[in-house]
């Protein structure tokens, strides 16, 4: 699908695939999973070989930022959410000249989606190619900030309830606080992976900007020069706090391995005292157990009795020993 917009009608507009020129004044061509036709059209009407999925998805930066004549191509993964509601990763493909931006994408980007219900051409300074993909990348970089003020909000949620487990274990049971912690395992791993994959889409811009800057300075105003390196600021301001994010997201998975490892102790030290207050009692009771002639207990009128006491004696008395040393 091809959604155009024209710096001289409101909107999206329509267009004739069999064309042979664009429509007037367009400034934005979203290409989202373009068909045989509709790449035939563009690379027709553009005079270029549009990217493939399978080349906007290469890691090179030879394969993501080159030039060729007068169009600068260029790709950068973005955050994309799969039919499960698990975050993936999808290039975002830019093909950029003075007049237009063409935007290649395979899977359903929240940022272009937005601005095609937003009148990104009432400001003067998207009212080329250049203005376009600056209001673009200002998009990106909102949505981006929004993302990790909200896992950020989360991880403070987290934060209490990974140290309010203590607590947890002595009201509700260790097995409940198990359960707790396997959830508390799952959301750090949940943050760290979308927090990682915000990082790449950050890398990703912070390699467009000085590429554009330096290939499109013949066409780029003041004003724009002026954006990118706001825009530049913003990223760098952004990567510091990811950085910190990715330490609290780290800080609170060893917390949490802490907690369980804790578990396990507490579990293992149980099974050692049991055992060990186990073992007296089955001595006496296999040595009584033997059956021997000459064993006096036996013709005892309390003989029964006796070795029962000496059973359960033999069992409290390490058990009382543990429990006065704190260990039970």
């Amino acid at each position: 699908m091809l959604i155009f917009h024209s710096t001289v009608a409101k909107g999206k507009i329509e267009t004739d695939l069999d064309a042979s020129v664009l429509p007037q004044g367009v400034n934005w061509i979203d290409a989202f999973r373009p068909d045989a036709r509709e790449v035939a059209y563009l690379q027709r009407t553009l005079n270029i070989v549009v990217p493939t999925l399978e080349r906007l998805s290469e890691i090179e930066t030879s394969s993501r930022l080159y030039r060729d004549k007068d169009h600068l191509f260029m790709s950068m993964p973005m955050i994309v959410r799969a039919a499960s509601g698990q975050p993936q990763t999808s290039p975002l493909g830019f093909v950029l000249c003075k007049d237009y931006m063409l935007t290649i994408r395979y899977k359903q980007i929240k940022a272009c989606e937005d601005l095609h219900y937003a009148d990104i051409v009432e400001n003067r300074r998207t009212a080329d190619g250049s203005g376009a993909f600056i209001t673009l990348l200002e998009a990106i970089i909102d949505r981006a900030a929004d993302e990790l003020e909200k896992i950020n909000a989360e991880l403070d949620v987290l934060s209490q309830s990974v140290f309010g487990t203590s607590a947890a274990i002595e009201k509700r049971g260790p097995e409940q606080a198990s359960g707790d912690l396997r959830r508390q395992l799952t959301q750090v791993g949940r943050f760290g992976d979308l927090t990682s994959k915000i990082s790449d889409v950050l890398l990703g811009m912070s390699r467009l900007l000085p590429f554009v800057t330096s290939e499109a300075a013949d066409y780029l105003g003041p004003d724009q020069r002026a954006k990118l390196k706001s825009l530049g600021r913003d990223i760098s301001s952004l990567n510091e706090y990811e950085t910190r994010q990715t330490d609290k997201i780290q800080f609170l998975l060893d917390a949490t391995l802490g907690f369980t490892n804790i578990e396990q102790n507490n579990i293992f030290r149980i099974l050692t005292i049991v055992s060990v207050v186990g073992i007296p009692p089955t001595l006496f009771a296999g040595i009584y157990g033997m059956n021997f002639k000459n064993m006096p207990e036996l013709d005892w009128p309390y003989g029964y009795a006796y070795g029962l006491a000496v059973i359960l004696i033999s069992a409290l008395v390490p058990f009382l020993w543990f429990k006065k040393r704190g260990w039970w």
